[in-house]
C-alpha cells in the first residue's frame, strides 16, 4: 500500500549514496550480492522440481520457426547487458585479462537465465499470457522446508531488491563515465545527485503498471536495440576508417 514514489525514492538514495563512494566500493558490493543471487535462483530451482511439469516444454517450437527465431529476433534486447563488456577493458588492472572476465560473465549470465527460464516455463506456462508481475516471487511462494520454513517469498524478495540495486548503482556508474569522457569533466562525483534526480523524474512518468509495459514493449525495446547494437556497431567502423586514415598520413 506504500506510494510508489517513496519506494523509488528508496532505490534513488541508494544510487545517489553509492555513486559518492569509489567505484571499487560498488564492485566489491556486487562481489557478494551476485553470488547470493545465484545461489538463491538455484535453490529456487532445485527446491521446486517437484512442482515441475517436463511436458510444458512441448511441442518444441511451438509457435514455429519464423515466430521464434524471425520475429522473436526483437527480443534480442533482453540481452543488452552484454554491451557493459565494451567498457570494461579501461577499468581492468590487467587488460588481457578481458578475454577470462568475458567468458566467465556470458557464462554466469547463461546460467542465471537458463534457470530462471525453467522455472517459469516447468511450472508456470500460464504466466505467458497472464503476463504476471515477478513470476518468480510466485514460485517462491511453493517452497516447503518442513512445516516451519514456508512461505520464503520475502526473503527471496529482499535479494532481489539488492541485486537491483547493485544494477542500478552499476548503470549510473558507467553512464557517470561515459559522460566524464564525453565532457572532460575531471571529478564525476559531482554527477551523482543531477543523475539521481533525473531517474527519479524518468521512473515517474509512467502512470501506472500497463504504461511501464507500453514502453518497454514499444519504445525501450527499439532504442536498445538501435544503441546497444547499431550504434556500437556503426562507431568501431567509423574508428576504424579513422585509425586506418591516421596510418597513411
Amino acid at each position: 500500500m506504500t506510494d510508489v514514489f517513496f519506494v523509488i525514492l528508496l532505490f534513488v538514495i541508494c544510487i545517489a549514496i553509492t555513486s559518492k563512494l569509489e567505484f571499487t566500493a560498488t564492485l566489491k558490493t556486487n562481489l557478494i550480492i551476485i553470488p547470493i543471487m545465484l545461489f538463491s535462483i538455484i535453490f529456487l530451482f532445485t527446491s521446486n522440481m517437484k512442482n515441475f511439469s517436463f511436458s510444458r516444454v512441448f511441442p518444441i517450437l511451438g509457435n514455429g520457426f519464423v515466430n521464434t527465431f524471425i520475429l522473436g529476433i526483437g527480443n534480442i534486447y533482453s540481452f543488452s547487458g552484454i554491451a557493459f563488456l565494451y567498457f570494461l577493458p579501461p577499468l581492468l588492472k590487467k587488460p588481457e585479462n578481458f578475454k577470462k572476465v568475458a567468458i566467465t560473465s556470458v557464462v554466469i549470465f547463461a546460467l542465471y537465465i537458463i534457470l530462471t527460464v525453467s522455472i517459469i516455463l516447468f511450472m508456470f506456462s500460464f504466466f505467458v499470457s497472464e503476463d504476471e508481475v515477478l513470476p518468480l516471487y510466485f514460485a517462491a511462494r511453493y517452497i516447503e522446508i518442513g512445516t516451519f520454513f514456508v512461505r520464503l517469498e520475502s526473503v527471496f524478495l529482499l535479494i532481489w531488491m539488492l541485486v537491483f540495486a547493485c544494477y542500478l548503482s552499476i548503470v549510473v556508474r558507467f553512464s557517470m563515465l561515459i559522460f566524464k569522457k564525453i565532457t572532460n569533466i575531471k571529478n564525476t562525483k559531482i554527477l551523482a545527485y543531477p543523475f539521481s534526480i533525473l531517474i527519479l523524474a524518468i521512473a515517474l512518468l509512467p502512470k501506472n503498471y500497463a504504461n511501464v509495459k507500453y514502453y518497454e514493449a514499444n519504445i525501450y525495446k527499439y532504442i536498445i536495440l538501435g544503441f546497444s547494437y547499431t550504434f556500437c556497431l556503426l562507431l568501431l567502423i567509423f574508428a576504424n576508417v579513422k585509425r586506418r586514415k591516421e596510418r597513411k598520413s
